[in-house]
């Protein structure tokens, strides 16, 4: 019976080493991999929707998504050189591509429901607001987030 806990005590240690040399590989190979692939990868970018009418009778025109929405990334010459159509009510996630480093107007808009546009300053991978921004009611944005509570155009009646 000795002679058998000495084989595993034995087997386990190579196990234990073996291991510990697999785990330096792969760490080994996200260090030296991991940058590479995320540099061509596209940043993404948390858009919340939420309607300020959702819970009424009259939204009921319209899906369980919503009337869906678009979101414009409006460069500084007026060129629009990204933008994503049918947005649902919620999270979305939409990828940040065709930005070059710079500043730009994000406009958020939804048939039958005001616009919103908040300025953005994309930076690589990442779009984040100007540090003295001020956001109307129900809008907010940070490190790529943005989220906005559309209102209903007044006296808009079908």
């Amino acid at each position: 019976m000795n002679s058998t806990t000495t084989a595993f005590e034995s087997q386990g240690k190579y196990v234990a080493i073996g291991l510990v040399i697999f785990t330096a590989i792969v760490g080994s190979l996200f260090i030296y991999l991991g940058p590479k692939a995320t540099e061509k990868t596209p940043g993404i970018l948390h858009v919340g929707i939420r309607y300020a009418n959702e819970h009424m009778v009259e939204f009921t025109q319209y899906s369980k998504t919503g009337p869906g929405a678009r979101i414009e990334f409006i460069a500084a010459d007026g060129s629009i050189p990204h933008s994503v159509e049918r947005l649902a009510m919620g999270r979305n996630l939409v990828p940040i591509s065709n930005l070059k480093d710079g500043s730009y107007t994000v406009r958020l808009s939804s048939e039958d429901y005001l616009s919103v546009e908040l300025t953005m300053i994309a930076e690589g991978r990442m779009l984040n607001p100007p540090k003295d921004a001020t956001f109307a009611e129900g809008t907010h944005a940070d490190y790529n987030m943005i989220g906005v509570r559309f209102q209903p155009i007044p006296n808009l009646r079908k």
